[in-house]
């Protein structure tokens, strides 16, 4: 992987993808850039997909003490910058989709059009103290395992909790992954974000997209969020949780892909293979 420094340290980042236009794919709490899968794999076919590890996830560097989701987006817009980005659509599922809005809101010119997956303008009481719980359960140590057990309760829909494979694999990507000091400082960022009042004055063309079995954040947070942000569109994919890519994964891809590749006409190109898209793990 290529690096950026961070602070002092390294920040991970990957070329997938050979197409003309880019894309950048922001993950979520505790996420790596390939965390993505099996929507990296459609992007990268379509585009010059940019896939990173935010900090305190993956290979990135550890953080320093408390964050904030401003400051994970300049994190962010730092790594556009280093790679020669002057422009780009940008993906950001829970946690990357409120970094994306932080970027977007910090630099509108960088950003051609926008998905929000998963996420909120706004933690409320509610969501706050499920972050609170997540972070102090990493804080006491709390064995990964268990504490993942506890996230996917709230992060994927019961038909896909109901599947012993997805469940498998949720569980063996985020333990595999786990950095409890630093997905406590992530989920603090987390239960502190709040763009609403500054969202009704972002001009790019957002999609919203949301699961109607998502139990983190539900229903209510997309509906906001499409609200606030002016022609924003909403995209509900039913019986779903809080990973719709993974979950209803052609129905996902089909919605974003076709609003990422819009004209005026209304139509999208049919994707096509691209060899030099790699075989990443799910929820790796």
């Amino acid at each position: 992987m290529d690096r950026i420094p961070f602070g002092e340290a390294p920040l991970p980042y990957r070329w997938l993808g050979e197409g003309a236009d880019p894309l950048v794919l922001i993950p979520g709490l505790g996420g790596k850039g390939t965390s993505w899968e099996p929507f990296l794999s459609a992007a990268c076919a379509r585009f010059r997909t940019l896939a990173f590890d935010p900090p305190g996830s993956g290979a990135a560097p550890a953080l320093r003490g408390p964050v904030t989701i401003r400051q994970l987006a300049r994190a962010t817009l730092a790594l556009l910058d280093h790679v020669g980005i002057e422009r780009t659509a940008v993906i950001g599922r829970s946690m990357g989709g409120m970094i994306a809005q932080e970027l977007a809101l910090l630099a509108p010119e960088r950003v051609s059009r926008l998905v929000l997956v998963s996420t909120t303008a706004q933690t409320d009481p509610h969501l706050a103290e499920v972050f609170e719980l997540w972070a102090r359960m990493a804080e006491l140590g709390v064995p990964a395992e268990v504490r993942h057990r506890t996230t996917m309760l709230w992060c994927l829909g019961a038909r896909a909790v109901a599947d012993s494979d997805r469940a498998r694999a949720y569980l063996r990507g985020k333990t595999s992954t786990d950095r409890p000091a630093d997905y406590a400082l992530q989920a603090r960022a987390c239960a502190k974000h709040d763009a609403l009042g500054r969202l009704p004055g972002l001009r790019v063309p957002t999609l919203v997209v949301a699961g109607t079995d998502d139990r983190l954040t539900p229903t209510r947070h997309a509906d906001g969020l499409a609200r606030a942000i002016p022609s924003a569109r909403l995209l509900y994919i039913a019986d779903v949780g809080h990973f719709p890519y993974v979950e209803a994964p052609q129905e996902f891809q089909k919605g974003v892909l076709e609003f990422l590749h819009e004209k005026s006409n209304g139509t999208s190109p049919e994707p096509e293979e691209d060899p030099s898209c790699p075989d990443v793990s799910m929820l790796s």
